[in-house]
């Protein structure tokens, strides 16, 4: 008796769902033929059929945006017979996570004066007819030029793109932990992403001596080679502004260890023991961009002591000071 039951109601599931799709005649979605056979289905099931042209199965689901759903066939009935289906009532209602029940609402859209039957049309119209995804990487739209040739980035992933668009912001070339820093990426994830790169020539490393703190050091640095199928593969690629590396909170950073020459070596200086020092060596020296660096990251209280010192309580440092003293306090 209870077999009976369910079977009844699987039935009428099953012609509710093809009522809603295909006004009641099962249509193969890959041929459009009408031809077509059971082959299972149960109450916890989407029904199934057998094309007889193609010979391809199909459900009633298949090409819609709840295709390979885990959800029951009378579940989606019975959000979709909701008077009001928010998230809080398809979790109560069918007993999903909230989680769940967002991506649910979600699919219905905006559901203000639709009916059960227009909503479960809504949840069976084919992929199609939903906008297709974009790629965030990829120039849109393409410049005349460019739309009947190969697009070079189709095989790249989305993080060897943002590898590819920070080496192009570092025309002098890159350390790979730069890189990582800069797109956001992890180190193994970036080196993977260059490697690839390099094996379609549009990356190359090279090891020069730069300039660390107080001394010169052999790095290994990450840059374009500019090839003729490099350039082609940038006009494809969407120029979007990378992450910029911050450096260690309490240390000078090493590019301004140069400009201290007396007392501790400046990669033993700390922001918040040797904080007037720091200040008063970068603010009175004759280094523009160190004297920025520190009147943007050090604390207010450093730069008032500063601003009593010899040498920092006249002329450009004292404007200065009195300046950036000033932005502080009104924003505050």
């Amino acid at each position: 008796m209870l077999a009976a039951v369910a079977l009844e109601a699987s039935a009428s599931l099953d012609d509710r769902l093809v009522e809603a799709r295909w006004d009641g005649v099962p249509m193969c979605p890959a041929c459009g033929s009408e031809s077509s056979i059971r082959v299972g289905g149960g109450d916890r099931e989407w029904r199934r059929w057998r094309c007889g042209g193609c010979r391809k199965r199909y459900a009633v689901t298949t090409g819609t945006a709840i295709h390979a759903t885990k959800l029951a066939p009378g579940d989606w009935i019975a959000v979709v017979d909701l008077k009001v289906p928010d998230p809080a009532a398809i979790a109560a209602e069918i007993g999903v996570s909230r989680v769940t029940a967002r991506r649910i609402a979600g699919l219905l859209g905006p559901v203000a004066g639709l009916s059960s039957a227009e909503r479960l049309e809504r949840l069976l119209e084919g992929r199609q007819h939903t906008a297709p995804r974009r790629d965030p990487w990829l120039v849109d739209p393409l410049p005349a030029p460019l739309r009947s040739q190969e697009n070079p980035l189709d095989q790249l992933s989305a993080g060897t793109k943002a590898t590819l668009n920070s080496l192009r912001a570092r025309p002098f070339g890159a350390t790979a932990a730069k890189l990582a820093a800069l797109c956001g990426l992890s180190y193994s994830q970036t080196t993977r992403a260059l490697a690839a790169l390099e094996r379609r020539g549009w990356v190359e490393r090279t090891v020069k001596a730069v300039q660390h703190g107080y001394k010169l050091r052999p790095v290994g640095l990450w840059a374009l080679t500019w090839s003729d199928s490099c350039m082609q593969a940038l006009a494809f690629l969407r120029d979007r502004p990378t992450v910029l590396a911050t450096e260690p909170g309490d240390r000078v950073p090493s590019r301004f260890w140069r400009n201290f020459w007396s007392g501790a070596s400046a990669d033993e200086l700390r922001i918040s023991l040797h904080g007037l020092h720091i200040a008063e060596t970068l603010i009175a020296g004759r280094d523009p961009v160190a004297r920025a660096w520190a009147l943007g990251t050090l604390p207010t209280g450093v730069l008032r002591e500063c601003r009593a010192l010899r040498g920092c309580n006249t002329g450009t440092p004292a404007r200065l000071l009195d300046a950036e003293i000033d932005r502080r306090t009104t924003d505050a």
